[in-house]
């Protein structure tokens, strides 16, 4: 597989403990009487189960992806059976004026799908149906990005996805959808026909572009958990067949002159080509040397080998490549080996959408504060990451769908990771190492970030990640969760009366 994590994985409850201090789960059971009774009488009428603290499943149920938020321990775990089991979820938590979060890959960089409360987890309801004749596929709202792959793999179709296997499929789309397909036919919102929601009243719609359009419409980009479960989408599907997987690597040396040319090579075939682009270490250690960054590109072409060799020539011209794994492959199997492991453990990401491209002054304090990285434990492999965003996702104006981020060729990634062998010293610099990257680079970025990245030290998140759609989301907002029973530290407030 390309670009693995070198994560240091524990079991499930050992994260626990060590996040939050022991005994988390006796601190969990501690609960009124009464929310108590009610959640036993919630239990008895799903068709799923409840899982409750003292549970043997429930410290690897409650375990997020980011093991910074593990010690948000839920009062219990509903895992739902179907939509009806969600309702009662709902209805639950509203008539017992409780905090609720829903899961459906666990993903949430920012821990925003934890909660003190009721965690309405949907990774049960994963069943795909495809409809060739139509060409669609119904995915619930608990698959993940392996369940779709698995269902369709046998087809030669496809729904444009993310690469990492454990991520939520309505995570993803409810952000917009960012995968290796998006240049070639769009984000995972764009393919999106309609979704089965359950409101804040207990309501159960389906939006599409007919049905409870504005719903929909925020839908395609306006972040999941903003105004209501989704437990069903309808995908239209994509033909594929053969494709380019590619995956080049440079020595050091050059890295300016390489990271804008392959800028300018992906906006020059914006639709037939998708990158993940970067300059990562060759090695560990603190403070790496502009002789130990070396950069990278990886991802899909649609056409011959012959014409991406070509098109890649100028790059290979001004520096031999270490690496040039170049392979026509089927589509599927490309996309496999271009599954990566989720970050996992413990981390910070931060995001910029990039407008034409990334300046060389850009690259340069890129390169800088990357010989800035104080040390730890983990080598960053992901320290300035250019992802391909352009080519069709351009397609749309950026108020055709609550994606607002129409008019940018890549999104720029930045990260930070740490293991339990890091002290607290160790992760403070690394921390504030970050934030200080971030803030140089925001002279060469928009100010505007992914929703699927969130940041809650981002200021101005409400314009970062919805700029000019943010007032017709609040208006959606209001009209379908009046009383904002769905909220979070950065979900959408609803417009004033």
């Amino acid at each position: 597989m390309i670009g693995r994590r070198g994560f240091l994985k524990t079991g499930a409850a050992g994260l626990i403990a060590g996040a939050a201090g022991l005994p988390p789960l006796a601190r969990a059971r501690e609960m009124p009487g009464a929310v108590a009774q009610s959640l036993e009488r919630l239990g008895r009428g799903l068709k799923g189960r409840l899982v409750l603290p003292d549970d043997p499943a429930y410290a690897y149920a409650a375990m997020p992806n980011n093991a910074r938020w593990s010690g948000v321990l839920p009062k219990a775990i509903a895992a739902c059976a179907d939509a009806e089991d969600v309702r009662a979820c709902i209805l639950w938590a509203r008539d017992n004026n409780q905090p609720f979060a829903v899961r459906s890959g666990g993903h949430s960089y920012a821990g925003f799908s934890t909660t003190e409360g009721l965690l309405i987890d949907l990774k049960r309801m994963n069943r795909i149906s495809l409809d060739l004749t139509n060409g669609t596929a119904t995915v619930q709202g608990g698959a993940n990005n392996e369940d779709t792959a698995g269902a369709l793999r046998a087809v030669p179709f496809a729904v444009p996805s993310g690469r990492c296997p454990t991520v939520g499929v309505g995570g993803l789309v409810l952000g917009g959808g960012w995968g290796f397909a998006a240049t070639h036919a769009g984000l995972t919102c764009d393919n999106l026909l309609s979704t089965r929601v359950v409101l804040a009243d207990g309501r159960q719609v389906t939006a599409s572009a007919t049905e409870e359009p504005d719903l929909f419409w925020a839908a395609r980009g306006g972040g999941g958990g903003n105004f209501g479960v989704h437990t069903s989408f309808t995908f239209r599907l994509r033909p594929v067949q053969n494709v380019v997987l590619f995956n080049i690597l440079w020595p050091p040396g050059r890295q300016i002159e390489l990271m804008s040319l392959l800028q300018r090579i992906q906006i020059e075939n914006a639709t037939e080509i998708s990158t993940r682009t970067k300059v990562a270490p060759t090695a560990g250690g603190a403070f790496p040397g502009r002789d130990t960054l070396a950069a990278q590109t990886l991802g899909l072409y649609w056409g011959t080998e012959s014409r991406l060799r070509e098109i890649l020539q100028p790059a290979f011209s001004l520096l031999a490549p270490r690496v040039a794994e170049i392979n026509t492959m089927q589509y599927w199997t490309a996309r496999d080996a271009l599954t990566t492991d989720d970050p996992t453990g413990l981390y910070d990401i931060r995001s910029n959408y990039v407008g034409e491209r990334l300046s060389d002054d850009g690259l340069e304090t890129m390169l800088q504060w990357m010989s800035k990285w104080p040390g730890g434990s983990l080598r960053q492999a992901n320290m300035g990451v250019l992802f391909a965003i352009g080519g069709a996702v351009r397609d749309r104006r950026p108020d055709e769908t609550a994606y607002v981020h129409r008019n940018s060729n890549f999104l720029f990634e930045m990260e930070a990771s740490w293991s339990p062998l890091d002290g607290p010293d160790v992760i403070a610099r690394q921390r504030a190492w970050l934030t200080d990257y971030v803030a140089d680079m925001q002279r060469f970025l928009l100010p505007e970030s992914y929703v699927n990245f969130p940041d809650r030290e981002l200021k101005d998140w409400q314009t970062a990640y919805y700029g000019s759609n943010l007032a017709r989301l609040r208006s959606v907002k209001r009209r379908y969760d009046p009383d904002n029973l769905f909220r979070f530290p950065q979900s959408i407030p609803p417009a004033a009366a």
